[in-house]
């Protein structure tokens, strides 16, 4: 079961967000290299995750936007800035994105694997994992962000 910060970012990014994350994608690795149409936002383990994963436990969300996208890449870098600007809020402990990382203080590092080019990682200690007192400022953030006279460029990514 997914804990109440992954479950109310993911329902907001379902309802506010780019219509683009209630579609599926097809992944020609899953259903054991048969391939498969997945969902975009996904919170529950895989499979392939094992041990302490924060996605068995709960606390992770996953964010398919792929960086290859030109379209798709816009979308996750101006949702990873909406987050950082919720970081107090939010209280995460890390998001991934293409080739970065950033800690819940916001700063930014370098995180180099093929994995998060395709999906933006978002990940809250068990500790912060209840809070959702962020929703509607997530909710409202988002909406700004997607409604249709901006969704080509948003002012969150321009700072």
């Amino acid at each position: 079961m997914a804990a109440a910060s992954v479950e109310t970012t993911s329902k907001a990014l379902a309802d506010f967000g780019p219509d683009l994350l209630n579609q599926t994608y097809f992944d020609k690795s899953a259903n054991k290299g048969k391939g498969g149409w997945l969902p975009r936002l996904q919170a529950a383990a895989g499979p392939h995750k094992s041990g302490d994963d924060p996605h068995i436990a709960g606390l992770a969300l996953d964010i398919i936007l792929f960086a290859k996208e030109v379209k798709e890449k816009d979308y996750a870098e101006r949702i990873c800035a909406i987050f950082l600007s919720l970081k107090e809020k939010m209280k995460f402990v890390s998001v991934i994105y293409n080739g970065s990382e950033w800690n819940g203080q916001g700063v930014k590092f370098p995180h180099i694997d093929e994995a998060h080019k395709t999906h933006i990682h978002i990940q809250w200690r068990e500790a912060a994992s209840g809070g959702t007192d962020f929703k509607s400022d997530l909710e409202d953030a988002l909406e700004t962000e997607f409604e249709s006279a901006n969704i080509a460029s948003g002012a969150w990514a321009q700072g």
